[in-house]
């Protein structure tokens, strides 16, 4: 809910976000008033000032449980691909090796070289520069690894230095180790609780703390820890893809919006410019309603007339026009002081809300064309071809489209650090995981993903941020390796370790880290029975532990982030990231 603004508060006495938390009062602001201004509750944060230190955590959450078996994949002959075949089923769950190299069907199918859409043949065939260092034993993959056909915009990103793969990640507890000897005899407090169920493991990724009850997320934690570098009135997280368990925090909650990037701003107001045009004097200056005199200088004061004593809209921000007193009276109102903290309270939600549109508006009109385009919708017209999905341009496609949008409009504001959540769905894959089309099953899904995020990769590019942008992938968790039919509408069931990729310019692309799963089922680190649910080799606390330090955490805060962290891991030195195949992240940019 969009009801709050970031501020310092003492917490040893009775205020307006704890009487919110603590009562109905919330559900009454959001429903009657918020629902009233133009559903402003659908408005969030945007991305922060434009400066050296900005930075941006983008989680991309694949909901319902990536079959990563089918990401990352043994390629060739080697020992890994006979046990890739034999158990996925050559003609069920198998991506043959031939289809590792193809030729795009149609223009539709193709892929952008920069300047052009090109359906020549390609391969998602890879080539890592550390190769060997992820096998469970010499020689088990040959080196010989490719990426789903789906995922070809992805290995480009790989072949470039700005991806890398995590092998074999999940959520662990840590306090002993699991084996498929002692799975079923560890007690339950050593092991993930509800090890296959969707809501609990997406809570515990999000979360990476599977042994406590949730409070908050992992991504809430650090904006509740480094709010102090941000000076904007907005929290440090958004989300574009609704309510998650990463960004739940204790003193910045997230704002929300969704995927289409409209600002819905109060009505009566709007020039062809901007939607205050025929109200404001001054359109690039936000309301500043907590009456301290005098306002900063990026706001206006809408009791700065009564102060004087008198009541002329001369000398205010607002125009001498009927659109200007009416404005001029909704904002003092609201920039009026109550006595009650129930009315207080409830004047909070139409306050957060006009305050969130306008600096997100002002955000994201730096992207904006006159005809309700963007300068930067050019990437995912590329990458989406006129005909491949309908519609052309996907929802997750749109997510990341506007995350792009408020990071290239972040002078507006005045963040250094935003924490951004989208997610696609449909990963449950219990049915007709191989649909033998591009735009369908596990395949469309890869490829909607692997080409969104290319295409936010060059918008990135384009503004100059890239180096300032990190995503990561991740998931319930992964699927069984073996199918769960012989036939084509087989599809794989709940399972556990799975590969993660992370992406930017701080990446030190091109690998895959981690350990990658020894493939015998009924076996090695199939945890039990014969489906293939792999025990993770790498733990959530380790990757997140490394992207905390990127974002700006120190290790005492990393410690409060990750309380488990240390349990995996001694330290995130270069040397220990080094002998356990992690490190991924340039920390110098």
């Amino acid at each position: 809910m969009n009801i709050f603004i970031r501020k310092q508060e003492d917490r040893s006495k009775p205020n307006r976000r704890d009487f919110l938390l603590q009562s109905s009062a919330a559900s009454l602001g959001l429903t009657s008033i918020v629902n009233s201004i133009s559903q402003l509750k659908l408005i969030g944060s945007a991305a922060a000032q434009g400066a050296g230190d900005y930075k941006a955590l983008v989680c991309f959450f694949l909901n319902g449980g990536n079959d990563s078996n089918n990401l990352l994949i043994p390629a060739g002959a080697s020992t890994a691909r006979t046990a890739y075949e034999a158990g996925r089923g050559a003609t069920v769950l198998a991506i043959p090796d031939a289809s590792f190299d193809f030729t795009p069907a149609n223009a539709a199918n193709g892929y952008w070289t920069g300047s052009a859409n090109s359906t020549a043949a390609v391969s998602s065939r890879i080539d890592t520069l550390n190769d060997g260092a992820y096998d469970p034993s010499t020689g088990y993959t040959g080196n010989n690894m490719a990426l789903h056909p789906g995922a070809y915009p992805l290995k480009t990103m790989f072949a470039d230095g700005d991806l890398s793969f995590i092998a074999n990640v999940g959520t662990l507890v840590g306090a002993q180790a699991v084996t498929r000897t002692n799975f079923n005899t560890l007690p339950a407090a050593a092991k993930p609780p509800q090890l296959f169920s969707h809501s609990d493991q997406q809570v515990q990724w999000q979360s990476s703390l599977p042994d406590v009850p949730f409070s908050r997320g992992w991504g809430g934690k650090i904006a509740d820890l480094l709010q102090g570098l941000n000076a904007g009135d907005l929290s440090m997280s958004v989300s574009i893809a609704g309510v998650n368990s990463f960004q739940v925090a204790y003193d910045q909650p997230a704002y929300f919006m969704n995927s289409s990037g409209s600002v819905s701003a109060l009505t009566g107001f709007n020039s062809t410019a901007h939607p205050y045009g025929s109200s404001l004097r001054n359109t690039s200056l936000q309301p500043h309603y907590n009456n301290a005199v005098p306002a900063p200088s990026n706001k206006y004061d809408p009791l700065a007339a009564l102060r004087s004593g008198g009541d002329p809209l001369a000398g205010t921000n607002y125009q001498h026009s009927s659109a200007g007193w009416r404005l001029r009276a909704i904002e003092q109102i609201m920039a009026m002081q109550h006595a009650s903290l129930f009315d207080e309270g409830y004047n909070t939600a139409p306050e957060s809300a006009r305050i969130t549109e306008g600096l997100v508006g002002n955000a994201l009109a730096q992207t904006a064309n006159a005809d309700g385009t963007s300068s930067l919708d050019a990437h995912w017209n590329n990458w989406f071809q006129n005909g491949l999905f309908n519609p052309r341009i996907p929802d997750i496609a749109n997510q990341m489209k506007v995350v792009a949008r408020l990071i290239a409009g972040r002078s507006q504001l005045s963040n250094t650090r935003q924490i951004f959540f989208v997610q696609l769905g449909g990963w449950d894959t219990h049915t007709t995981q191989i649909p033998g089309q591009t735009t369908a099953g596990h395949y469309g899904l890869v490829n909607q993903m692997s080409r969104a995020i290319r295409a936010f990769k060059d918008a990135m590019v384009q503004i100059g941020m890239w180096n300032n942008v990190m995503l990561f992938s991740a998931s319930d968790f992964n699927r069984t390796f073996t199918p769960n039919k012989s036939d084509n509408s087989a599809g794989s069931d709940h399972g556990w370790g799975g590969h993660m990729f992370v992406a930017g310019g701080a990446v030190k692309g091109g690998q895959i880290c981690g350990k990658f799963p020894n493939l015998t089922v009924n076996g090695g680190i199939d945890c039990t029975g014969n489906r293939g649910r792999w025990i993770p080799s790498t733990s959530t606390d380790q990757v997140f532990a490394s992207i905390s330090k990127w974002f700006g955490c120190s290790d005492s805060q990393i410690q409060t982030v990750l309380p488990n962290f240390t349990r995996f891991q001694a330290d995130l030195s270069n040397g220990t990231l080094v002998s356990k195949n992690l490190d991924f992240i340039d920390y110098s940019v």
